[in-house]
């Protein structure tokens, strides 16, 4: 089988060559200290606010994916923060983002979920917006009395396309700096060619918990071969190598190897082929996307706050990595996506709830992450810089085991 991700061909072997390392001294990446976390973090109600607040309105989010939005006119509405955003690709094939509020009087404009339009008709009054938000109608202008049409556009909000993913700060006129955001990791994220792909399903997962108790499940293999024992046995028990990258080192990726990459040890690396396939690779891009490449697949996990400090709402879509995948790829990809959501939802998000229960009882006054466990710390790490909140240590680097 041939490599499929050529233009990420020298770090994937990298990854490869430092997972075979780990997995010969039977060790993985570490942190230098175990981090501790408050409960409070997940319990506080002050908190929570401000991080819907600086999260989800003053940081770049990734609010819909290229694969979403193909062609002119195509649309998706995206409510998770609280702000009914509606993301659209106009005729010049450029992604735009608009806050989906009529400028009459505030009603949304559509409460469909996706789908293709020239443009977007109001149904209380049927005031018309253009792909570009312009308002291009305005039914007995001659009565409604003097506007200006040119200012009364939909509310625009920064929005940019990189690397297959649309992203936006859902705070008009805000600036969004992709190039510093995504700094030190844009050349792998363009490598993987996410604007290729096709949308294959989309699911919920639900549980009662705070959104960053879910987050931390993504975070770490540690618990694979016993919470995950009849599924992922395959996979080496906790060893996994770790990368972060943005100018404040609030994204990272981690690799995990499946047993079958032993199998390389002592092949020439000429020789290796499609080595992506002996192991897994996990992007998280603050602070709230889970991306899972495989050479066939993308799994994509988005995790936002419910309404009380209590609920977290979690949207799990998947990916053919193929722009037109066949029958029999999309049946595979199907199958996984099946065995992705059991996974989660009946074991993950089972525990997650568990846990949260025994958080609010008050009778834990903190979680613990291990040193084994490095990106859970430089999540937290930077989702308390992220809200202003200085940690008495900081772990920043990787110690070479």
């Amino acid at each position: 089988m041939m490599m499929k991700d050529i233009e990420n061909r020298e770090a994937i072997n990298d990854m490869a060559r430092e997972l075979l390392r780990l997995m010969a001294a039977g060790t993985t990446h570490m942190v230098d200290d175990v981090r501790r976390v408050p409960a409070g973090d997940y319990l506080d109600e002050e908190r929570f606010r401000t991080e819907r607040t600086k999260l989800f309105r003053e940081t770049p989010l990734v609010v819909a994916f290229t694969a979403e939005l193909r062609e002119p006119g195509s649309f998706k509405l995206h409510e998770e923060t609280g702000v009914s955003v509606l993301v659209v690709r106009n005729e010049q094939g450029q992604a735009k983002a608009f806050v989906n509020a009529c400028r009459h009087r505030g009603a949304k404009l559509t409460e469909e979920p996706c789908g293709k339009q020239k443009r977007f008709t109001c149904p209380y009054h049927a005031w018309s917006f253009d792909l570009n938000g312009a308002l291009a109608s305005l039914p007995a202008n001659n009565l409604f009395g003097d506007v200006d049409k040119a200012t009364l556009g939909l509310v625009e909000l920064p929005c940019e396309e990189r690397h297959g993913m649309i992203f936006a700060v859902l705070t008009p006129g805000a600036v969004m700096d992709l190039d510093s955001f995504l700094s030190g990791g844009e050349d792998l994220l363009r490598g993987w060619h996410l604007e290729r792909n096709t949308l294959v399903g989309r699911r919920d997962l639900e549980t009662r918990a705070n959104w960053k108790l879910a987050l931390d499940s993504y975070c770490e293999n540690y618990h694979f071969h016993v919470l995950h024992s009849a599924d992922f046995s395959y996979k080496v028990k906790n060893c996994a190598h770790h990368v972060r990258f943005g100018d404040k080192g609030q994204h990272w990726y981690l690799a995990w190897p499946s047993k079958s990459l032993e199998e390389l040890r002592n092949v020439p690396e000429s020789e290796w082929q499609d080595v992506h396939s002996h192991f897994s690779i996990l992007h998280f891009i603050y602070p709230n996307t889970i991306m899972a490449l495989y050479p066939e697949t993308l799994s994509v996990k988005q995790l936002y706050p419910g309404a009380s400090v209590a609920e977290q709402n979690t949207k799990m879509a998947f990916f053919s990595r193929e722009a037109d995948p066949s029958e029999e790829v999309k049946q595979l990809i199907q199958n996984r996506f099946d065995v992705f959501y059991k996974v989660l939802q009946q074991e993950d998000y089972w525990v997650c709830g568990g846990a949260y229960k025994n958080l609010e009882s008050g009778m834990l006054p903190e979680i613990l992450f291990g040193r084994n466990e490095p990106a859970l710390t430089w999540l937290h790490d930077a989702l308390d810089e992220g809200v202003g909140v200085k940690p008495a240590e900081k772990v920043r680097e990787i110690i070479a085991a």
